[in-house]
Order: C-alpha cells, then structure tokens, then sequence
C-alpha cells in the first residue's frame, strides 16, 4: 500500500505570495486548474495504479485540485479538517518578505523536530500533527480494508506535507523537504510499513511517525536529490 501526498494547484494567493492559510481560502488561477487537470492526466505514470481512497482538506484549493482526479476514477474525497493547511497565525494574508520568512523558518523548525514551538497567533508543530496524523492513519485504513495494494491520496497543502513527509518518512529530512519545496500539484509517495504493521493500522497514529519508506519527493526518487543544490 502506498500513501500519496499531492500539493494543491497554483492559487491566486499563491500567484500573490500571500500567506493564506485560513478558511475557505483563495481558489486556482487557470495555472492551477490547468495544473489539476494535468495531474489526472499523470496520475497513473507517475504513480503507477489508480487511487482507492482520496482524502482532501476543506479548503476550497483542494477540493478544486482533486476535481479532475476524482471524476476520472468515480471516487468521493473525504473532506477531513485535519489536513488543512498549517496556520500562519500573524502573518496571516501578509505579502511581505518578512512575514513570509517567519512562516518558513516558523513551520520548518517543526520538519526538523522542534515541534514543541508554536507559530505566534497559531498553533504548535505537535498540534498540527495531532490533528493530521489521524486522518493519515483513517486513510490508510480505508484503503487497507479495500485493497492491501492500493493507494491512499492526500490532497493538501506545502507547510502540511513539508511537515508531515518528514514526520512520516525514516528518509525524508527537514533538509530536503526546506531545501526543495514541492511544485504545485507535486506528489510524494510513500511506503506502508507492511514488514511493521502488516495489514493493521496501529491504534495510536503516532505509531506512524518515521514508520514509512519515501519512494519520491516532489516527483522525483528521494535518492535523487541533491542537497548541496
């Protein structure tokens, strides 16, 4: 079984630099929506079988990323609040360097372990997780249930992913994942630990940190990156 996180299409927030993290959230710039599109188009290439269960967050960005992807399997997202995007408290819609360096720096302490810290006017690293491991391990479960070689879809957002990829993953550092963000509808894959949990998702979800094998970062073998870039 794999989990498969995929990164929202281009938003105007995105197109702006704006920190827009809260709900509903800006939508897709036609960059985005063509972007969406062209993940179904690529989705079995790049990942290798159809979706079995997609998972997205309410914000409007993801619900529009999955849009094509879902219609082109006949599936249902489920809509879980835990995988929306980490909050940037403060700074939140700020367009300036500055904020945008406190979010970064802020959010990437928590990639590489410091999760104790909290993001000022938001939330802590162990507070995001507490609220999106669940919704990995529910995913996970799913798909699971309905096929021990399937594949389990996250559609969310670049701090989330950052944060949990590296939380996930034994192979995916904090380096990697601050040093190479993922593009716009970008995907990493990542391994179920069958040799560890077989076919049983484990009853505490915070079981599933480091448990997982990446296969891919951003579209690209985690074994391919090049951190001295």
């Amino acid at each position: 079984m794999k989990i498969v996180l995929v990164r929202h299409g281009q938003t105007y927030a995105n197109e702006a630099h704006a920190l827009d993290t809260s709900r509903p959230g800006l939508p897709l710039t036609a960059d985005g929506l063509a972007q969406a599109a062209d993940l179904a188009s690529r989705w079995e290439s790049e990942v290798g079988q159809a979706p079995t269960v997609v998972a997205v967050s309410p914000l409007f960005r993801t619900r529009q990323t999955c849009a094509p992807l879902c219609a082109k399997y006949a599936l249902t997202p489920l809509v879980r609040p835990g995988i929306r995007e980490l909050r940037s408290g403060d700074v939140e819609m700020n367009a300036d360097p500055f904020s945008d360096s406190v979010y970064v720096e802020g959010t990437g302490n928590w990639s590489h372990g410091a999760t104790h810290i909290r993001m000022s006017g938001a939330e802590t690293g162990e507070d995001a997780l507490a609220r999106a491991l669940p919704v990995i391990a529910e995913v996970a479960g799913l798909v699971l249930e309905e096929d021990p070689d399937g594949v389990g879809v996250i559609v969310a957002h670049g701090a989330l992913l950052r944060l949990l990829a590296s939380t996930l993953a034994h192979n995916i550092s904090g380096t990697l994942v601050m040093t190479h963000f993922m593009s716009n509808t970008g995907t990493v894959i990542l391994q179920w630990p069958t040799e560890r949990f077989g076919t049983s998702v484990p009853h505490n979800p915070d079981d599933l940190r480091g448990a997982f094998t990446g296969l891919t970062w951003n579209n690209r073998p985690v074994d391919q990156w090049d951190l001295e870039d």
